[in-house]
């Protein structure tokens, strides 16, 4: 007698394949489904940290307004770097940048459509450090797209990326960043910022120090320094220099030639009496030496008064062409501290006050190292070319190297608005970008999302950085 299923069996045996055929295929589905969207997610993501780089590139050096010069026309090319001045066009207002009432920031937010528009000002260098152009650099959304367009203010035009044209011929020129954009926000940190920072020199948070000039060595010559009461190889609160060489040859009514260039060197030592020595062991010897750790933040910071004399000759200091410029030497080398012929640090270059009633205040420098730099001393150079500014003087007041431990941005609700708060925009040093890109949406559906926040800190905003 043959044996089979039967019907019922039969129908019992493909009812628990279907269902074996259903659980799977639905597993399978759902496993497609989760692998493409952790792959838009991670594709947003992705996206979202490459633009958040390129904006960090473009907000940090927002207000770079000032640089060195490989020399001018009436052949300063001969004579190495020298200072240029502040370029106020990277000012939102520039003709009024010096009014404490008037827009001396380099940066303006809009918002429309619930996405922000952003525009930033900067100098554009070239890899020398040496000025090329003021740009302006806006990023908008339109129709969900992220754009960056950039336009040449004042400058030699890049025509690859920036060109000399108006604000409306760059936009349309604009190049797409990202699409699929959900949220673009940039907020402005409120003007205060806390910083909390420890005092490396003078130190002992002394309020007094000394300089002392560089002597005994070929190209340097000596100054004459005094204290705040005139008293000579004496320290204070302030230090003041007088007698600076010339560069400057009255018999040719010229700059003079390379090879009899002098420049003037005072380096900062704590304050103590003590006979003149050379400066590599005063600095050793009366605590001058200091150490910067790799990508911790410090500051250089004094004040320098407007001459009590309104004739004073400092006052006939010519941007371009004469230096003056504060950074740090070796106690081995009496050179930049370097590694493998390479520099760690450069000088900063700054300027005394160029009218009897203005530009008086505070010079503050800020910087970070790549490499650890030890046994190091704080210099001031100066070399005077042009005619008579080396018979001025230039007080040092303040002087202090600080080690910043943090700072902290408010951005709290509700936020400072920069647009109604125009005296103050010159004091905000960090935006915020609020972004978010979606992937893989359909039907009016955003997808899956990749989103990132992050807080650039714009340390040259305004007009005293």
């Amino acid at each position: 007698m043959k044996k089979g299923f039967t019907l019922m069996e039969l129908l019992v045996y493909m009812a628990i394949v279907g269902i074996i055929v259903l659980v799977a295929g639905q597993a399978f589905t759902d496993s497609t489904k989760f692998r493409v969207r952790t792959q838009n997610m991670l594709k947003a993501t992705q996206e979202a940290e490459n633009v958040a780089t390129l904006f960090k590139s473009d907000v940090s050096q927002m207000g770079a307004k000032s640089s060195k010069e490989a020399g001018n026309a009436d052949g300063g090319e001969k004579y190495g770097d020298k200072f240029s001045n502040v370029y106020s066009d990277v000012f939102i207002d520039p003709d009024n940048a010096v009014d404490d009432n008037k827009d001396s920031s380099s940066f303006l937010i809009a918002n429309e459509d619930g996405f922000s528009n952003l525009i930033v000002r900067r100098v554009r260098y070239d890899n020398l450090g040496h000025y090329q152009a003021v740009e302006e650099i806006s990023w908008f959304v339109e129709g969900g797209i992220l754009k960056r367009s950039c336009r040449t203010v004042s400058g030699a035009q890049d025509e690859n990326a920036c060109k000399e044209q108006t604000a409306e011929e760059a936009k349309s020129d604009a190049v797409e960043i990202a699409t699929g954009v959900v949220k673009f926000n940039v907020v402005a940190s409120r003007p205060s910022v806390m910083v909390e920072s420890e005092q490396m020199f003078p130190p002992g948070n002394a309020t007094q120090f000394k300089l002392i000039p560089r002597t005994g060595e070929a190209g340097y010559v000596t100054l004459n320094v005094t204290n705040g009461s005139g008293e000579a190889n004496k320290g204070g609160e302030s230090a003041v220099l007088s007698q600076f060489f010339s560069n400057y040859s009255n018999a040719s009514e010229n700059l003079v030639d390379e090879t009899n260039r002098r420049v003037n060197q005072v380096f900062a030592i704590k304050n103590e009496d003590a006979a003149l020595d050379s400066w590599k062991n005063m600095c050793s010897n009366y605590n001058g030496t200091l150490t910067f750790e790799k990508d911790q933040e410090y500051e250089i910071y004094f004040e320098i008064p407007v001459p009590a004399n309104s004739k004073d000759k400092s006052l006939m200091f010519v941007p371009g062409t004469d230096h003056m410029s504060v950074g740090f030497r070796s106690v081995s080398t009496g050179d930049y501290p370097k590694k493998d012929n390479v520099r760690l640090m450069d000088d900063f270059l700054f300027f005394p006050p160029l009218d009897p009633d203005k530009g008086a205040g505070s010079r503050s420098m800020r910087f970070t190292v790549p490499e650890k730099v030890e046994n190091v001393c704080l210099a001031f150079t100066f070399a005077c070319y042009s005619p008579l500014v080396s018979q001025g003087t230039l007080t040092i007041e303040n002087l202090k190297v600080r080690k910043l431990a943090g700072a902290n941005y408010d951005f709290e609700t509700p936020h400072f608005n920069p647009e109604s708060n125009k005296k103050d925009k010159k004091n905000v040093k960090a935006l915020k970008l609020e972004l978010q890109i979606a992937r893989g949406g359909k039907n009016g559906e955003n997808g899956e999302t990749g989103e990132v926040e992050i807080v650039v800190p714009t340390p040259s905003n305004g007009p005293r950085d």
